[in-house]
């Protein structure tokens, strides 16, 4: 018998309309349109997406100077040898940084440097042969203790470091590790309580995500493919919504260029190390190793109340991709905590029309507060 509390009541009023509706249609009637209404609308998908795949924008981005470079990963300068104060953008390592850099026109890094800031970002690359064996704690001790030395070196001033979604959680240990280097800690969307306050949901998607882990350890490594199945599951019917919409979109226009540019980053994606992915899955979504102050780099307990350094936290209240009970867990406990709640998604900070002027700019301004 199923569970009465799961079956959602249809209001008398709705069911009311319903029933008129549905009043003398023929009953195989009703299932031929539902039929015709699937067809119609997979067929407009369909549509979308080959419009997509035969677009032929082409995305130009000038690339910028390498300062510094080590396996896989290199230390992108944006600064543009201006003179502004230097950041250092950590992004994910599951999705290329360029994000941050979608197009000419809607560039979160150039956009910092016409501001007055010097960016240098992290560009994680494709791990190889070099990475074959890295976990998170040599990504942070071998690569972004480093390249955080060399921003310092390159500005002669303690970098304010920048993290974004899971460049964030990485952020943070850096933070602890590196903290007489760094001047300040801007966090973006940034997990740190994969079980959301022990949120039912949260913990069986945790217990699900470390199913994966034998196909993990057989393949050797987490495909990209994988993980933007993952992703995509977190929303199934966005795919169809905005092929389907994209459809009747110009490619030539803004929207339509910036919806090309995004499909592109998002088809261009990063396999894990299968340690990345065993701590990520396992230890980080399944045993919530950061919220409980377990988990380490280098024999150092990375836990928040060590972070003293002013941090900003940038907290979505629409974010499919780091729900805000995960990322508001980070502010609580941090003790020199900003928050910053905003109501653009996971990629909308970086990517929508209203990003400038409802994140960046904001965030801009208390960095400004941070080093005058």
């Amino acid at each position: 018998m199923p569970n009465s509390k799961l079956v959602p009541k249809i209001p008398e009023t709705m069911r009311a309309q319903i029933s008129n509706k549905l009043a003398g249609v023929d009953s195989l009637e009703f299932p031929q349109a539902i039929d015709r209404a699937i067809v119609r609308r997979f067929s407009l998908y369909q549509e979308g997406i080959k419009k997509y795949q035969d677009a032929d924008h082409v995305n130009t981005r000038n690339e910028m100077p390498v300062v510094w470079s080590k396996g896989s990963a290199s230390l992108v300068d944006y600064s543009e040898r201006r003179g502004g104060y230097p950041l250092f953008i950590i992004p994910s390592l599951v999705n290329r940084y360029y994000i941050l850099d979608l197009m000419q026109e809607n560039s979160f890094l150039r956009w910092l440097t016409r501001g007055g800031w010097a960016p240098y970002v992290m560009d994680w690359g494709q791990p190889g042969l070099a990475e074959s064996d890295f976990g998170l704690e040599k990504y942070i001790i071998h690569y972004l203790q480093p390249a955080l030395k060399e921003v310092k070196d390159q500005s002669s001033r303690k970098p304010i470091v920048v993290g974004y979604c899971m460049g964030g959680t990485l952020a943070i240990a850096l933070a602890v590790l590196s903290q007489s280097i760094i001047r300040s800690l801007v966090l973006i969307a940034s997990p740190w309580d994969f079980h959301e306050g022990q949120d039912d949901r949260a913990i069986q998607q945790g217990k699900w995500l470390q199913c994966i882990l034998p196909m993990v350890q057989a393949i050797g490594h987490l495909p990209s493919e994988i993980l933007q199945g993952l992703f995509a599951s977190l929303d199934p019917t966005l795919s169809l919504r905005k092929f389907s919409n994209f459809r009747s979109l110009d490619e030539k226009t803004q929207q339509g260029k910036t919806f090309i540019a995004l499909e592109d980053w998002l088809n261009d994606g990063v396999s894990l190390t299968q340690k990345v992915a065993e701590e990520c899955l396992s230890g980080w979504y399944g045993e919530n190793l950061t919220e409980k102050g377990l988990w380490s780099i280098a024999g150092e307990a990375i836990t928040l109340d060590k972070v003293l350094l002013p941090t900003l936290s940038v907290v979505s209240d629409n974010d499919r991709i780091v729900p805000k009970p995960s990322s508001l867990a980070a502010t609580r406990v941090i003790v020199n905590s900003t928050v910053m709640r905003t109501s653009l998604g996971h990629i909308g900070m970086m990517a929508s029309r209203g990003a400038q002027s409802k994140f960046w700019t904001p965030a801009s301004d208390w960095m400004k507060q941070i080093v005058a």
